[in-house]
Parts: structure tokens; C-alpha cells; sequence
């Protein structure tokens, strides 16, 4: 990277640091030189409407650092405006901060000479972004009140107010009504209700304007571009197992130009993060790849891939010159070479015959065969059994389950007395595999109903000529089987027992151990960045994409 691509990030946390220095010298009476007290002689309106309109734009300054971070011009726009107004108005004070001044016009300087450098145009948004700004706004100008009555106007307090007067008090005061606090003086009283009217009226107005100015929506598939993504998957014999899961209608696609391949993403927190391989002709994946990187060029997002595979990783890390991180495995079961005969299997084979002989009994068919009273039924358990848990996923599960046009999808059923107690809900993998989206049961089955209704869909997809059937993700695979070796080092077992803490919340270990029970083969997913220093972001977005708390699975 070019010696200023940094310019932005220190650019973005001098502003952060100067919004925050700024709140402090307005607010806190000790860190202001004895000579900066309210003259009691001031012209009072002009005085107090400087000091709030400083106060306010300093937080303002607290909020625009991330996006100068990110190099977004409107947040470079919006930090000259706010620099401006906040010179001009600590010209009104009658005690200038001087060190205060000279460092806004020195940031004021440096902006424009590193104008070329906030070039992002700003991310697509909604209408309800605004309320987000506002309430971050009121949280802190309620801080910078407090603050404000406590440490600055405190010695001037009549009596031994409580915080909730003290809180009662900024919250009038942002709306012009006096609060219970009463101040032994005068003038401060005055400056109190006028600085916390100003914040008030200042709370309002830029979220108004956020609210009615130009917004650009968030892409979304529509229906027809999920058709077409179904169409390049179906007709591709080598396509990724996970292509399925690229029609979530919580994602977004870039096409080539002639919409015969295409990557599906989402934006978390400043990262484009892309889920899976490309899909369609692998032939123009590198055009995909390109247009990938030109949107996160244009919005200064942080390219990542997650969960790609080591045919997608390939082109991805030649075209995009990415680093790659092992982050597990995927467990697929090769039909043909599936037997549950033979001491490997003895444990899911004890299993097995033990739950059907307690009358457990499963059946295996396409979504469209199931007929319409089972389908309802099915939606509400598949509800039901999330217990209270948010659907959960991005590269590897669906955002839906049981919609009528996921016609080629496949459930296998497990009955226990004619009552539903368990599922399993398979994608289209090519013409002639499937992939596992969830698994589900009845909390208090008995064990081994998941190698039963597994089992019989191995059985059912041999009749059926499936070829393939993905199962479970399973995170770190590969440390937990070099774990098991007596070769094992410290720091390997270290490094095992570490993530075996967390499996105790995150079921890292147990999926591992359950898949490998059925001797499948693996296919190592990866999770792709720019650089080192991207990593903790990247992580973060992925994390918060597949919303981790049950773990890395498709369920």
C-alpha cells in the first residue's frame, strides 16, 4: 500500500481525539485555565449559544471520525463545515481557547490538503438511519449536560440535588423548560438553560437532515436475480456446495456485465464481506472478482471472503492478491462409499438400532412432494424448535425454510408414534448432491435420532442418484485431529483446550466430533482478507454476519 493510504485512519483518530478534547475543555471546569470562567459580564445569549454550538460540534466531530477513518467524502465534507462553525464560534467566546483554536484550523488545514484522499462515496443506507444518528446524538449531548451541571457548574449547585434531578434537568433543558436544580447564580442558571436549548435544537436538527436528503437504498436480491442465480447453480457440475445459499434474500450480487457469474456479499460494519465462491461460468470469475473489488474501491469497504473453498480461494487470492486462513472443514459424504458396516461405524450403528427399536421411523422426500398440511406443520416446528434463538447464518444456511419456490429442496422427516421429532432440510447441490441448511429435532428425543433420519437420508439419496451429501461445518477441524495425535505438541494441545473452553457456548468441538463419526470426506473452507491489520475487522463482520452463538454451522 502507498505510503498515505494511512493518512485517512490518523486523519480520522486526530478528529476523534480533537471532539473529544474539545468536550472536555468546554465541560470539565479543571481543565480549563482560570482565566477561561464565564465572565458574568458577557453578553450571555452570544456566550452561551458559542459555548453549546462549540460543545456540539465537538460531539458531532466524535461521530464523523469513523467515516473520515473509512475515507468517506461526505464525512470529509461535514468535518470542514463543522471545523468552520466551530471556529467561528469560539471567536464569539469571551475567553478564546487558544490551543483549542489552533488545533481545529491545523486539522481544518490538513483536511484540505488531504481532500484526494476522501474519495468513498457514502454506503447505501435506509430511511431509519437517522434515528439511529439521533439516538447517539441525545446519549451523548445527555452525557456532555451531566457532565456539563456536575463538573463545571457544580460549585454553583444549590442544595444536594440526586442524579435523577441532575438527569430530569438536561432533559427539560434540551427542550427549554427549566429543570428542579437551582443555581446560586444567576448568569449560570441563564448560560445552563440556554447551552442545554442550543444542544437541543442542534440534537434535532442533523438528523432532519440526514433524514430528508438523497438516500441511496440497500441493494437486495430481487426475485428474478434469485431465479437467475438458481439457474447458473443448477446447471454448473462443479459448482461450490454452498451456491445454494448465495439466494438469501438478505444479500446482495455483483454480476458481470453479461450476468453469467456473480458473487454474493453482504456489508458488515465497512467490510464487503462475500460468502462462498463465485458462482456461474468459472471462466469469468475473474470479472466478477473485478467488479467485486471496483464497489469496495468506490465505498472504501474492506474486500473479504468467507467460507470459500480451495478451487474459489484459488482464483480469489490470484486476482485479488488476498491472504487465506484454515478456518475448518466441511464434512461431505460420498454415497456410494457410505456403509454403515465395519468397526469405524460401530458407535452410529449401535446408535441407530437403538433408536428404532423405540419406534423411531423417518421418511425422505422433495419439499414439493410433502403435502400442504405437513408443510404447515413443519414451518411452525422449524419455528418452534429455534426455542426463542434468531434464525442464525450467511454462507451456509438459507434465511428462509419451506418457501414453495425452493421446489428442489429435500427434507428428511423423523416420526416417533406418528409425531414429528426431528428434521433434516437439504439444498440443491448441482443436479445431483445436496447440502445440509439445518438440522433440527424436539428437545428431550433420545439420542442418536440425528444418525437415524442421516442414515436414511443416505439410503433414500442412493435410490434417487445423489452422489454428495454436505453436512455440518466443523470449525477447526484439522487442530483438533493433530490434538489427537500422542505427536501433539504443548502448544498445540494449549491452543485445543483453549477453543475447547468455548465449545463449551459455541458447540466447536461437539460438531466436529458428530461429523466425523460418519467418515466423510473434508473440504477445508477458508476466510479470505487484504492484510494483517484487517483481520480483527474481517473477523468481527464475519462473526456478526453469521451471527456466532451457537457456532460455525448450517443450522
Amino acid at each position: 500500500m502507498n505510503s498515505q493510504s494511512r493518512i485517512p485512519l490518523w486523519i480520522g483518530r486526530l478528529t476523534l481525539l480533537l471532539g473529544i478534547f474539545n468536550v472536555a475543555a468546554n465541560v470539565f471546569r479543571n481543565f480549563k485555565p482560570a482565566a477561561n470562567q464565564l465572565d458574568k459580564y458577557a453578553p450571555l445569549l452570544v456566550n452561551s449559544t458559542a459555548f453549546s454550538t462549540a460543545l456540539f460540534t465537538s460531539i458531532v466531530l466524535i461521530l464523523v471520525a469513523r467515516g473520515l477513518m473509512r475515507r468517506k467524502h461526505r464525512a470529509w465534507s461535514l468535518a470542514l463545515i463543522i471545523l468552520v462553525i466551530n471556529g467561528v464560534a469560539e471567536l464569539f467566546r469571551i475567553h478564546i481557547h487558544f490551543i483549542q483554536l489552533v488545533v481545529n484550523l491545523t486539522l481544518l488545514v490538513v483536511l484540505v490538503i488531504f481532500r484526494k484522499e476522501f474519495y468513498a462515496v457514502s454506503d447505501p443506507s435506509t430511511k431509519r438511519q437517522p434515528f439511529t444518528v439521533f439516538i447517539r446524538i441525545l446519549l451523548l449531548t445527555v452525557l456532555s449536560g451531566v457532565t456539563l451541571i456536575y463538573f463545571r457548574h457544580g460549585h454553583q449547585v444549590v442544595g444536594n440535588p440526586t442524579f435523577s434531578d441532575v438527569l430530569q434537568t438536561v432533559l427539560q433543558g434540551l427542550v427549554g423548560i427549566s429543570g428542579p436544580i437551582k443555581f446560586a447564580s444567576r448568569t449560570v442558571s441563564d448560560t445552563v438553560d440556554n447551552t442545554l436549548g442550543a444542544l437541543g435544537v442542534f440534537t434535532v436538527v442533523l438528523p432532519l437532515w440526514l433524514y430528508f436528503r438523497r438516500v441511496t437504498p440497500l441493494a437486495k436480491l430481487s426475485s428474478d436475480e434469485i431465479e437467475q442465480v438458481r439457474k447458473l447453480i443448477q446447471h454448473d457440475a462443479d459448482q461450490d456446495s454452498l451456491g445454494y445459499f448465495a439466494t438469501r434474500r438478505d444479500k446482495s450480487v455483483v454480476w458481470t456485465q453479461n450476468q453469467k457469474a456473480g458473487i454474493a456479499y453482504r456489508v458488515e460494519g465497512g467490510v464487503m464481506l462475500a460468502s462462498g465462491d463465485p458462482f456461474g461460468e468459472f471462466s469469468l470469475w475473474p470479472d466478477a472478482i473485478n467488479e467485486f473489488l471496483n464497489i469496495a474501491r468506490a465505498y472504501a469497504w474492506t474486500p473479504a471472503v468467507m467460507g470459500c473453498s480451495d478451487r474459489g480461494g484459488e482464483v480469489w487470492v490470484e486476482h485479488a492478491e488476498m491472504t487465506a486462513i484454515d478456518i475448518g472443514d466441511e464434512a461431505i459424504i460420498k454415497v456410494s462409499d457410505f456403509t454403515l458396516e465395519g468397526r469405524p461405524m460401530a458407535n452410529v450403528r449401535q446408535m441407530i438400532n437403538r433408536i428404532a427399536r423405540k419406534g423411531y421411523v423417518t421418511t425422505t422426500s422433495k419439499w414439493s412432494e410433502v403435502d400442504p398440511a405437513t408443510k404447515v406443520k413443519l414451518r411452525k416446528l422449524a419455528h418452534d424448535w429455534r426455542y426463542g434463538v434468531a434464525e442464525r447464518g450467511f454462507s451456509m444456511s438459507l434465511d428462509r425454510f419451506g418457501d414453495d419456490e425452493d421446489s428442489n429442496t429435500c427434507i428428511t422427516i423423523a416420526y416417533l408414534n406418528g409425531e414429528i421429532k426431528g428434521l433434516l432440510y437439504f439444498v440443491p447441490w448441482t443436479t445431483d448432491s445436496l447440502s445440509l441448511d439445518r438440522m433440527q429435532r424436539e428437545r428431550g428425543t433420545d439420542a442418536g435420532i440425528n444418525e437415524l433420519m442421516i442414515a436414511d437420508t443416505v439410503a433414500w439419496s442412493r435410490e434417487h442418484g445423489i452422489t454428495r451429501i454436505s453436512l455440518n461445518f466443523a470449525a477447526f477441524r484439522s487442530l483438533f485431529e493433530r490434538a489427537d495425535k500422542i505427536s501433539a505438541g504443548p502448544i498445540t494441545r494449549g491452543t485445543r483446550n483453549f477453543i475447547r473452553f468455548f465449545s463449551n457456548f459455541f458447540q466447536v468441538e461437539s460438531l466436529y466430533r458428530f461429523n466425523a463419526k460418519f467418515q466423510p470426506e473434508w473440504e477445508t473452507r477458508y476466510v479470505l482478507y487484504p492484510r494483517g491489520a484487517d483481520l480483527p475487522k474481517v473477523t468481527w463482520a464475519a462473526l456478526r454476519a453469521e451471527k456466532f452463538i451457537t457456532g460455525f454451522r448450517k443450522n
